[in-house]
């Protein structure tokens, strides 16, 4: 499995109650129309944490963030079947995050779980 994950904050003006209503009833509908698209998981940041377990290392302060968006997929093959499937299929401006969303990173990541036995 690949991620692709996406980082961002709310352009200045948005609510997070307006933002949501698009993300749930427009754009979550159409990101899932993607045949090659797995899975959303959507992670609304609670507060940024300063050190790691048992105060191992100091964390410089992070982005300010609204949300880490997880988008799934089988594979890297699935991901560029899916972004070849938007070209496709394009999203209309009006239904997208521009205006919306303010991007700070997209990117794509190897999975490696560890879960208790």
């Amino acid at each position: 499995m690949i991620k692709a994950l996406v980082g961002y904050t709310l352009v200045e003006g948005m609510t997070p109650e307006v933002y949501d209503e698009w993300l749930w009833k427009v754009h979550t509908p159409d990101l899932l129309a993607n045949p090659h698209l797995d899975r959303i998981v959507y992670n609304t940041v609670l507060r940024p944490v300063e050190s790691a377990s048992g105060n191992t290392a100091k964390i410089p302060p992070s982005l300010p963030l609204y949300r880490i968006a997880e988008l799934h997929f089988r594979d890297m093959a699935a991901y560029e079947a899916y972004r070849e499937w938007f070209n496709d299929n394009p999203l209309p401006a009006e239904r997208g995050p521009a205006g919306r969303t303010d991007f700070k990173f997209y990117l794509l990541a190897a999975v490696a779980e560890a879960t208790r036995a």
